[in-house]
């Protein structure tokens, strides 16, 4: 999984340059969804090499959901933009790779999404579960849809960073998130901007900034509110289960997991200060796929490493 995680973020680094109904149908119903089935259901078909659900847009993920547009596409498998039939509205269905472990993963992702909700009082910034089902050996995990990532908005603005009062109210409620998992003794394990999603894709069109300056002067995108969402809880683990040794996107990851000390809370407190200072400058903090190099750059910001970790170090 480690492995899969730095090939991921090696593409990243910037050069950088995510069933069924509860009441059976009456008999005309059942009859009239059996025909719309045949005729719009998607014709049985292989998965890619990869374990990804092939598909095509217009088509059915059940009866329940049309398939409009193929919003994202990660290790774990694509997320699809679908109408839903029943509920009227547009979701975004995440389609798991039909493999043994990312299967488990979002498993894992349902029992903790359904965990925070049930806990939830309507203060917290979690994506919100509307309904799971398995189909074609595809584990499916539909969710309200939400607007972009906030790496995706650094990446429209060409990488200019957010204002300040901005990343002040970003960090706030990621701040208010964390602590709300960690009082579930829940720990994230993969916060970066990927996984922070803008609740609405409006935005206002601005003069741009410039990198350097010999840049040309571009308009860059703001959006028009604040509140965010955390996505991504297939790696979530309990403070009190076994830990795997190497968690974390590898920009984001606490020195703890690099040295094989264990981890615990502190490992996500890490990681949104290195997401803050990344919306802030426009930049990741440490763009390196190597340990000591890693390390080095830690020492370069932070000063040296503490004396009882470095003796502790595996």
């Amino acid at each position: 999984m480690a492995m899969e995680v730095e090939e991921m973020e090696k593409a990243r680094i910037r050069k950088r340059p995510r069933l069924g109904w509860d009441v059976a149908p009456s008999r005309p119903e059942a009859q009239r969804a059996l025909v719309t089935s045949r005729r719009s259901s998607p014709p049985k078909r292989d998965d890619d090499h990869e374990g990804h659900y092939v598909f095509n847009l217009g088509e059915n993920l059940t009866p329940r959901y049309k398939i409009l547009s193929k919003m994202g596409e990660g290790t774990f498998g694509r997320v699809l933009e679908c109408w839903d039939r029943q509920n009227r509205e547009y979701v975004a269905i995440k389609v798991v790779r039909s493999i043994r472990k990312y299967r488990d993963a979002a498993m894992i992702e349902v029992d903790v999404l359904e965990h925070l909700a049930k806990n939830d009082k309507g203060t917290s910034h979690f994506v919100q579960i509307r309904n799971w089902f398995d189909y074609r050996n595809h584990i499916c995990i539909v969710f309200e849809r939400l607007g972009p990532s906030l790496f995706d908005f650094l990446k429209r603005n060409k990488y200019c960073p957010f204002p300040v009062d901005l990343v002040r109210e970003f960090g706030r409620q990621l701040l208010e998130s964390v602590a709300y998992m960690h009082d579930l003794r829940l720990i994230h394990t993969d916060l970066k901007p990927e996984n922070i999603l803008l609740v609405s894709s409006e935005y206002v069109k601005l003069p741009g900034c410039k990198r350097s300056s010999s840049d040309e002067t571009h308009f860059r995108c703001l959006p028009k509110s604040s509140a965010i969402k955390l996505i991504d809880f297939g790696s979530t683990a309990f403070d009190n289960q076994n830990h795997s040794s190497i968690v974390s996107t590898r920009h984001y990851r606490a020195p703890e997991i690099i040295l094989g000390l264990g981890w615990s809370y502190p490992c996500d407190l890490w990681s949104v200060g290195c997401i803050l200072i990344e919306l802030c400058t426009g930049e990741a903090l440490f763009q390196t796929h190597e340990n000591l190099e890693h390390l080095a750059m830690m020492e370069r910001v932070l000063g040296p490493l503490p004396e009882h970790m470095i003796r502790r170090a595996k």
